[in-house]
């Protein structure tokens, strides 16, 4: 059986890229926290995480305009959540400047991908009656 190499970077979507890079800043720093944080606040921004995932994927190949839609606004509001328990992480001193600064500046950037994805998405789609 032979194994199909991973797809060609150019033709993944960029908002995945950023996110699945924003994925990987948070699970190299996972180990860091202590266990008690690893197992409360880590595991949820980490299931965060993957939703926000899954649906951004879901996205990226989700033919129906509709369907797509709904999935990039739920990517949006995912991703909100996801900065918001970062944020009550960095107060809590879970997890450090560095940490956070890197996490929110891709976050942020993913975003502004998803808001401009979203619009695109608007204006292409006829209002539903």
């Amino acid at each position: 059986m032979a194994i199909n190499p991973p797809p060609n970077r150019s033709k993944i979507p960029m908002v995945l890229v950023r996110t699945k890079e924003a994925y990987r800043v948070w699970h190299d720093d996972l180990d860091n926290l202590t266990r008690i944080d690893r197992h409360t606040l880590g595991v949820k921004i980490d299931e965060l995480f993957c939703a926000l995932l899954e649906l951004v994927y879901r996205g990226c190949f989700a033919y129906d305009k509709f369907e797509k839609l709904s999935l990039v606004s739920q990517a949006i509001a995912k991703c909100d959540v996801l900065r918001f328990f970062l944020q009550i992480s960095w107060e809590q001193k879970i997890i450090d400047n560095k940490q956070y600064g890197s996490l929110i500046l891709l976050l942020e950037e993913v975003g502004r991908m998803l808001g401009g994805w979203k619009r695109s998405i608007e204006e292409k789609t006829p209002a539903r009656k």
